[in-house]
């Protein structure tokens, strides 16, 4: 039985850990979006190649932010369910 709780335990500080990271890395979100914004209206339509590619950069990296929030999300809500179940 102690290793069943000891599972236990380690799954509950993982689905913590997980929605903590998820909901400071949602913060982060929020604030890097708000810079994406800023940083592409004063490119603005610029069509040089440099500016672009910092374009595609930063969009690339938000993307990337958003699906890591929602895996660390999915992440805590499975291992808690799990750990609730033990």
């Amino acid at each position: 039985m102690s290793e069943l709780k000891n599972l236990k335990g380690s799954i509950d500080s993982i689905a913590r850990s997980a929605k903590q990271t998820g909901g400071s890395l949602g913060q982060f979100r929020s604030t890097f979006s708000q810079q994406v914004s800023q940083v592409q209206s004063s490119i603005g339509g610029s069509s040089q190649r440099k500016d672009q590619e910092v374009i595609s950069a930063l969009q690339d990296a938000q993307k990337k932010v958003e699906a890591a929030a929602q895996a660390l999300d999915n992440a805590a809500r499975i291992a808690s369910a799990y750990g609730k179940s033990l």
